[in-house]
């Protein structure tokens, strides 16, 4: 079983609290997640992982693994791995190594340290939105969209690529078409993701 994730960047929310009715036309619906605080610490070995589009953090004590499958700066359609096992197996296969453990940290070191106050909604049944403010001062939000994929496990490796890129670009669609239907609620420029601003900084390694 495969989760994949796309999510659109935006630079914030264009209203001060975001309702049901905070703009025309309005939600179809929009349920309040709530905030939460997240702490991040990513980890590489001398910018390997983050050349080839993989990012592994440990958030909030629990290890996760991301890896670029497409998109671009606004765009990110990745894949998520969330268990200290299959992050192991992936950065073995990936450093044609040994498999490392949580334990040492899978032989990475980290290279980012810092902490969001998020809130997020759940809109129309399935949008994700969530707006993030770091304790560096920057504010970044982002639309989601996820599915949880059960390949066949007969599909060649080329069949499985083939419909995984279908199924994020369909997905990627759908983002696009919610975020131009409620383009009230969020904020025109170019956003900045929070990696990127936390080294222009000059707060990383």
């Amino acid at each position: 079983m495969l989760l994949l994730e796309v999510e659109r960047k935006f630079c914030r929310l264009a209203v001060d609290k975001l309702h049901i009715n905070s703009g025309n036309p309005p939600f179809h619906n929009l349920l309040y997640r709530g905030q939460q605080t997240i702490h991040d610490t990513y980890y590489d070995s001398a910018d390997f992982l983050s050349t080839r589009g993989v990012w592994v953090r440990r958030r909030n004590d629990n290890w996760q693994a991301k890896i670029r499958r497409g998109g671009d700066y606004f765009i990110s359609k990745v894949e998520e791995l969330s268990t200290p096992a299959a992050i192991s197996v992936y950065l073995a296969e990936l450093r044609g190594g040994t498999r490392t453990d949580a334990t040492n940290q899978f032989g990475l070191t980290p290279m980012a340290s810092f902490t969001t106050l998020r809130e997020s909604w759940t809109a129309d049944d399935e949008f994700t939105i969530v707006q993030d403010v770091t304790d560096f001062g920057h504010t970044v939000g982002e639309v989601e969209l996820e599915l949880r994929w059960d390949c066949r496990d007969n599909c060649t490796e080329s069949e499985v690529e083939r419909c995984r890129a279908a199924k994020m670009a369909e997905m990627d669609e759908r983002i696009t078409v919610f975020m131009r239907r409620y383009s009230w609620a969020f904020c025109a420029g170019m956003p900045m993701g929070k990696l990127t601003a936390y080294f222009e900084r000059g707060l990383g390694k």
